[in-house]
């Protein structure tokens, strides 16, 4: 089947083969696979494939304006669940969640995930509205000089550093 082009305005069917698309890394050694960009949405979400190698996974955050959802694809990962508006992350307990599992992580709602398994983990993320949370991804793995992805303290420093421009609250080491 042909997926026909976009129309002007820019949306329009889109087809993102398996391995294809923006690549971005994380901190704890995510690869963050872009699926479909805010701008293909017409501002609506962001989709992404986020793999989560064993011992991967964010500090636990805030989100002042988007909100998460995650699917497991593949592997387990375990998430630290929060009551609605918890921004400390004191409420959280640990989640485990399986291939088929969901979670959702509203803005203003502490949260975090990861992989304790010694196998990698695959989830389709999707962020509402996508952009700032693109923008922050853009900013903080951006390549280095010689075109290769940051180290991991590189993408640590840099991710504190931006974090508060972009809305995201930091709160400390993953408690998982």
């Amino acid at each position: 089947m042909t997926i026909p082009a976009a129309p002007a305005s820019g949306l329009g069917p889109r087809f993102v083969a398996p391995g294809q698309g923006a690549t971005h890394h994380a901190p704890g050694g995510d690869v963050i696979v872009g699926k479909l960009s805010s701008a293909q949405s017409g501002g609506t979400f962001q989709c992404v494939e986020d793999e989560v190698a064993p011992g991967g996974g964010p500090p636990p955050h805030v989100h002042e304006r988007e909100d998460e959802f995650f699917y497991v694809l593949e592997g387990e990962v375990t998430f630290w669940v929060c009551e609605a508006g918890d921004r400390t992350g004191k409420s959280g307990k640990p989640v485990v969640a399986a291939k088929g599992a969901s979670v959702f992580g509203p803005r203003g709602t502490a949260h975090t995930f990861k992989n304790r398994s010694q196998s990698a983990a695959r989830m389709l993320v999707v962020v509402n509205p996508g952009g700032n949370f693109e923008a922050f991804f853009a900013k903080v793995s951006a390549q280095d000089a010689s075109g290769q992805p940051p180290s991991q303290k590189t993408l640590i420093e840099r991710t504190m550093q931006s974090a508060p421009e972009f809305g995201i609250t930091i709160l400390g080491p993953n408690p998982l």
